[in-house]
């Protein structure tokens, strides 16, 4: 049985990765304690941030020694794959230490894989070294583990005392600026919808000092209360996360830069309509489901295409961002780049090509 190994301690998106790979028939391993010890043979070590290998905070020289150390010992051993989802680490665009460690992993991965032509181009123009890497771009990802674990599905208005005749309008997840939330603040005073409603869940994730954090949140706190906000501040299982996605009629995106959006992944995958930002990449994910695109940004905009989805038949729409989503399987993910990775002729490839081989034999080329 052929064995991965998904270097990463995240509980949730990476979950559906590592059933992706159990579909297929591979034993799999995860945690970043099994990639340092170096104790175990895998046919492929795959990795999607690496700012995880520095416990989320910016690296040390010392940090990026051990991990150059530690890649160059997989390297001979195993495939590796890095699986892009940032092009920088969030909040940390600037830094030069997050890039020397970006760099590391394009330098030591065999191949570089991305959910959007966008990601793939922006990478190539950040990070030079990443031009000697086998480039793939593969279908976008979903929440389908997410989904099926869900504990109940429907509607739960009455919980922050919404009611069925109000729009709700869903903010998820992180706002990790003060632009971010100027930008919601903004966008929503703006837009002229009859029994608006604002439903928060998630939490602010800001930089700066401890009091221009803590004066932020105040702000933010007096905002939401004025408008009569529905806040859940506390943390959610992923098995609850349906909860908001069905009380709300639709998801905005308030991202002003980024290559992708776990926001739009999870709001497909539930069938909820969305409004996005015009970012390179984002459009990729609605080419066979249009929905709502505003300037990066911009406020009006995005308050005038709420506005817009507010008079459409917006539940159309999220059962075709259902449908289009449920394609996004990540055992054909990962079945294509098994096959874009088998065909390198690199002879650490070899199990790989034979598992291919072998299983296509059974199943037939088109699986």
């Amino acid at each position: 049985m052929p064995r991965v190994l998904i270097a990463t301690n995240e509980p949730n998106f990476t979950m559906g990765m590592v059933e992706g790979y159990r579909k297929l028939g591979w034993e799999v391993v995860t945690g970043l304690l099994n990639f340092r010890i170096c104790a175990a043979r895998y046919d492929i070590v795959h990795f999607q941030w690496p700012e995880e290998f520095t416990e989320w905070r910016v690296p040390t020289a010392r940090s990026l020694e051990e991990i150059d150390r530690l890649l160059r010992y997989w390297r001979e051993k195993s495939i590796l794959i890095f699986t892009v989802n940032n092009l920088h680490p969030h909040q940390h665009k600037s830094s030069e230490l997050y890039h020397q460690l970006y760099s590391l992993f394009y330098k030591h991965c065999h191949a570089v894989t991305h959910y959007t032509q966008a990601s793939k181009h922006l990478v190539l123009k950040e990070f030079p070294v990443a031009g000697q890497n086998y480039h793939l771009v593969h279908q976008p990802a979903n929440y389908e583990v997410t989904l099926a674990n869900q504990i109940r599905r429907g509607d739960c208005r009455q919980k922050w005392n919404l009611s069925s005749k109000d729009f709700v309008i869903l903010v998820l997840g992180s706002l990790r600026s003060w632009d971010e939330m100027t930008l919601v603040r903004k966008a929503y005073d703006k837009a002229r919808i009859n029994r608006k409603r604002l439903l928060m869940a998630g939490k602010l994730s800001l930089i700066g000092s401890r009091w221009q954090i803590m004066w932020m949140k105040f702000f933010w706190s007096c905002w939401l209360w004025s408008r009569k906000a529905a806040v859940e501040t506390r943390f959610v299982p992923e098995e609850e996360v349906s909860q908001f996605i069905d009380s709300c009629d639709i998801a905005i995106v308030p991202r002003l830069s980024g290559l992708n959006s776990g926001i739009i992944h999870l709001g497909m995958t539930f069938g909820k309509a969305l409004v996005y930002p015009d970012i390179p990449g984002f459009a990729e994910y609605f080419t066979e489901s249009p929905n709502f695109v505003y300037a990066t940004g911009d406020a009006s905009s995005l308050a005038e295409k709420m506005e817009e989805s507010s008079r459409l038949d917006i539940a159309a729409i999220g059962l075709r961002n259902a449908q289009v989503s449920a394609r996004w399987t990540w055992k054909r993910m990962v079945m294509t780049c098994l096959k874009e990775v088998a065909m390198l002729g690199m002879p650490l490839a070899a199990s790989i090509k034979r598992f291919v081989d072998e299983y296509e034999s059974l199943t037939g080329p088109s699986e």
